[in-house]
């Protein structure tokens, strides 16, 4: 598992545990036969908000800047324009340079494909929706050699799961 998952992971598990806790509390509160104060629950209810959206924001904080999305276009040296069709993935060229900036210019001819790269180890390092009639890019730098291998990740028809590509980071 790698660090990106694991602090998925152990941010959801916080939250699932505090959300449970919240639940017992609340089923507990309303265990006991009481005349009901309305004001004391606009009050509650309020609270509660409040509480939720700081954890949903602390979560969404905790867990966004691991997320690992390509950067943006931007002073690529390398360039690899990909075409997608079923089932296959067509690059112009099967070597990008290490340690340097490459930008994937990802279209389809067909159906909607999605561009998945796994890096050596078959770790997702990255995923660009590639659709009929755009050109998505996206830029990388890698820093790891190796063979990495590209998966669709949008399910494209029935050869889909056979629609595996690859090429190799040199330094």
């Amino acid at each position: 598992m790698n660090d990106t998952a694991l602090l998925i992971a152990v941010a959801y598990s916080v939250v699932v545990v505090l959300g449970s806790l919240a639940a017992v509390a609340v089923w507990r509160s309303t265990r006991r036969p009481e005349e009901t104060d309305t004001e004391k629950l606009a009050e509650r209810e309020r609270t509660w908000l409040f509480v939720l959206v700081a954890l949903l924001l602390g979560l969404l904080l905790a867990t966004i800047f691991a997320v690992p999305y390509g950067t943006g276009a931007g002073d690529a040296r390398a360039a690899v324009n990909v075409k997608a069709a079923q089932f296959a993935w067509e690059l112009d060229r099967e070597t990008v340079p290490l340690g340097e900036p490459v930008e994937f210019r990802i279209s389809a001819v067909d159906v909607n494909h999605g561009f998945g790269v796994y890096d050596p180890d078959h770790t997702f390092v990255f995923q660009v929706q590639a659709m009929p009639g755009r050109v998505q890019r996206v830029t990388h730098t890698f820093e790891r050699a190796g063979t990495y291998e590209i998966l669709c990740l949008e399910f494209c028809g029935a050869l889909h799961h056979r629609m595996i590509g690859r090429f190799v980071v040199r330094g």
